[in-house]
């Protein structure tokens, strides 16, 4: 438990390094274009996230202490998805937002409740406790990173590596789920 706090409080305080940040970069980048070639290649150019998802996931799973030791990534993601939170917020027309706002609101209430009362019910079929409840929660609904961020400022250690794992396979899930509704959709 111990070993656990020092190197949580180790990857806040660590300094980022250029060769980790380049490394984490390349890494992301040739998986990006590697799964765009596959699906050029294979005529399905529409799929080409499907692919990057399956090489970037794979590569963890085969490289899990190399992968591992690039602690910059989350860093690198996090300022590029407040660049893109900048930018769609720059294009955002104020009229719509307010016009469709509530409509949205009451569809996300709808949403979570849903998410809690089958969580709940769930739970209490599988006989789960309130900590991995939450923590599965959380997963679900803000990923991997703010999962492991609770469960570490909660003291449940125990729970960060199951909260990692279900939040990057929801993402991975996710992705292609997402990318068969848009065609059924689309």
């Amino acid at each position: 438990l111990e070993q656990s706090k020092r190197n949580f409080s180790e990857s806040l305080t660590q300094e980022l390094s250029v060769l980790d940040m380049s490394q984490a970069l390349a890494i992301s980048g040739i998986s990006g274009a590697l799964g765009i070639s596959i699906a050029n290649l294979l005529g399905i150019s529409k799929a080409a996230i499907l692919f990057t998802t399956i090489l970037i996931v794979s590569l963890a799973t085969i490289f899990p202490q190399y992968l591992g030791k690039l602690t910059v990534a989350d860093k690198i993601g996090t300022l590029l998805m407040q660049i893109f939170f900048a930018v769609i917020g720059a294009s955002a027309n104020i009229w719509k937002v307010l016009e469709f706002g509530p409509f949205l609101f009451f569809f996300a209430g709808v949403i979570l409740t849903v998410h809690l009362l089958f969580l709940l019910l769930a739970g209490k079929l599988l006989n789960l406790e309130l900590a991995e409840l939450v923590v599965a929660s959380n997963a679900n609904l803000g990923g991997p990173t703010t999962a492991a961020a609770m469960a570490k400022a909660k003291n449940w250690y125990q729970l960060v590596t199951p909260a990692i794992l279900c939040g990057i396979f929801g993402y991975a899930l996710a992705t292609f789920i997402g990318v068969a509704l848009a065609n059924f959709l689309g």
